[in-house]
């Protein structure tokens, strides 16, 4: 579809939109505050409605409605309350809004809010506590996320899953509507134009070739794993060059972007750099936005994109070129082992890279060019999954609102009515194939080895065999970090030491990045939905938890993973990763702070799945 049209029908769906939009920004701003600053504090209320004469209309007819629960967060610096009526998993959080969010200043009654005003009152909160100046940067990329949430919202999503298992992952890729229910910019894009989203959003369904420059082969730094140079595994995708020179894809607006640095303007008008526009055949973005695929390509191309998409500039910094590759070669030996303990596992290797280095005097300038040309090779899907499964983004069937729930319910009806038994026990069965293809080798990897995985909803892809869990696809070595008691020094020569020091994460930063990443980005989040605000499922659901982590300690355990599995099972918090906070103190992303959340593995019985 060209731009013109996607505008076109846009616009007329463009109402609801702005609605949902907003709606969701009030959700994941209230998932937020209430998970990161409130609970902590003892300003959160959660439960059954007590006698409150002063509540709205609205409240009181919801409740009488459905059974729920009251949610009431106290602002103390601001003398406010907000209110709410919620369902769904509230012991950790993963509320279902069953009602507008309400506003009480003092000395004034009930009023409705809007996403805008409740921001503005939350940041302002914030910014009492902390006695800091207004954040004006994280208000305007809330206001970023709702304008894209809104154009994303007006695009419709397939009610059902292709069959076809190219078009399957495709679709799952690009139909990541929400976002993190986590986050308080989970659509923001700051740098791309109403244009640029059009073009280049996943979720709008987009593809479109890159563009490609002709740069000498002096100037190419680049590593591969394999029996070939990351010139020559991309070049049967890359434009025709003379021997001298060597192609290099870039994402278009990256293209645009780099046209205007100082050293590239000067290596074009020098001719010592070729600009060969964009041209080839047509890469699909993932939701990453600045990973490509392309059906067929042996490879995704993990592109630098210098824009601020949710917390990070998405650019490959120099040094994790290098430190994606040393993630590689500490992983490649370990392959046969995984493959004997965890058959389903695939693991979705970076085995190359390439960039562009003019080796300028100005060390700055230079580096800004190398990574803003930087490419990782990843392992594409295609070459990784069994020709009897469907590979799809598990962040597209969970923590996706009401598009994900309605695709797996479908799922789950079909499948139980096939074997003859209730859709309930047909979502406990699947969700322990699920359990069993993703904490198995996640633990074994920290605990046996010392490899930080981050395996939350967009980085887990789901192999389905007749619909069933039978495969599961780990990736982005970006994230991946080792524990230096396993990893020192010494084990990595010829590592330059910012890249070692990224690397790095010790055993508790390591423990809490993957129990967040498991349990609070994804299993909570499968087990709400799946769940659906029903206790007597949710309880049994967690049950399944709990025997997996029996089982796992029983056949690959060791002192370590006893250690905190037992603390698991006596009732241990979850550490959450606290995105809210991180984006309001401007914190980076390797900084993050946790707070605790409530662990419902202890109240959930000793019954298995």
């Amino acid at each position: 579809m060209q731009v013109q049209g996607k505008i076109e029908d846009i616009a007329t769906r463009r109402p609801l939109a702005e609605l949902a939009a907003a709606r969701r920004c009030e959700e994941t701003l209230l998932n937020c505050y209430c998970r990161e600053v409130a609970s902590p504090a003892g300003q959160l209320r959660v439960g059954p409605p007590a006698a409150q004469n002063d509540w709205p209309a609205t409240i009181a007819m919801t409740l009488q409605r459905e059974p729920a629960q009251v949610l009431e967060v106290r602002l103390p610096h601001n003398h406010d309350r907000l209110l709410a009526v919620v369902g769904g998993a509230w012991l950790t959080g993963n509320y279902r809004y069953l009602s507008p969010v309400f506003h009480k200043a003092e000395n004034k009654p009930w009023a409705l809010l809007d996403w805008e005003a409740l921001a503005v009152l939350l940041l302002r909160e914030m910014a009492q506590q902390h006695q800091l100046p207004p954040n004006t940067e994280l208000m305007a990329q809330i206001r970023n996320s709702v304008a894209v949430s809104t154009k994303v919202l007006s695009v419709p999503v397939p009610a059902t899953i292709p069959a076809d298992p190219v078009e399957a992952y495709i679709d799952s890729e690009q139909s990541l509507t929400f976002g993190h229910p986590f986050h308080p910019t989970p659509k923001s894009r700051q740098g791309f134009s109403d244009d640029d989203l059009l073009r280049y959003s996943p979720e709008l369904r987009t593809r479109f070739a890159l563009a490609w420059f002709a740069v000498p082969r002096d100037d190419i730094a680049q590593q591969s794993l394999l029996g070939a140079s990351c010139d020559q595994l991309i070049a049967a995708q890359a434009p025709a060059v003379c021997a001298e020179r060597v192609p290099v894809p870039v994402h278009p607006w990256q293209a645009g972007y780099l046209r205007e640095h100082p050293l590239v303007r000067a290596a074009l008008a020098s001719g010592r750099m070729l600009d060969l526009g964009t041209q080839g055949a047509d890469f699909f973005p993932t939701s990453s936005i600045r990973t490509l695929y392309q059906p067929g390509n042996p490879y995704f191309y993990k592109l630098s994109l210098n824009i601020r998409i949710t917390n990070c500039v998405r650019k490959n910094a120099w040094y994790e070129l290098e430190s994606a590759m040393h993630v590689n070669r500490v992983l490649r030996p370990l392959l046969p082992d995984l493959a004997r303990r965890f058959p389903g596992l695939a693991l979705m290797e970076e085995p190359a890279f390439l960039s562009v280095d003019l080796k300028d005097a100005d060390l700055e300038q230079n580096r800004q060019v190398i990574e803003g040309f930087g490419l990782i090779l990843r392992q594409s899907v295609d070459t990784l999954r069994a020709p009897d499964c469907v590979p799809l983004l598990a962040g597209s069937l969970f923590g996706n609102h009401h598009y994900g729930a309605a695709r797996m319910q479908r799922l789950l009806a079909a499948q139980a009515a096939q074997a003859g038994t209730t859709v309930d026990a047909m979502a406990e069965r699947w969700f322990s194939a699920y359990v069993a293809q993703l904490l198995y080798p996640v633990f074994h990897l920290f605990f046996a080895h010392g490899i930080v995985f981050e395996p939350h909803l967009q980085n887990v892809v789901l192999g389905l065999r007749q619909d069933m869990p039978a495969q599961l696809f780990l990736r982005d070595f970006e994230g991946v970090k080792l524990t230096p008691s396993r990893h020192p020094a010494s084990s990595m020569p010829g590592l330059s030491e910012r890249a070692r020091a990224s690397l790095w994460y010790d055993e508790e930063q390591g423990w809490n990045r993957v129990a967040y990443c498991l349990f609070v980005n994804n299993l909570c989040e499968v087990i709400a939905q799946l769940g659906a605000g029903r206790q007597v499922l949710t309880t049994r659901l967690w049950s399944v938890v709990r025997q997996h982590l029996h089982d796992y300690q029983h056949r690959h355990g060791d002192a370590a993973s006893a250690r905190r599995i037992n603390g698991l099972l006596a009732g241990h918090p979850f550490p959450a990763k606290t995105n809210f906070s991180n984006r309001f103190f401007q914190r980076a992303d390797r900084a993050s702070t946790y707070v605790s959340v409530a662990n419902p593995i202890p109240f959930a019985g000793m019954e298995a799945a």
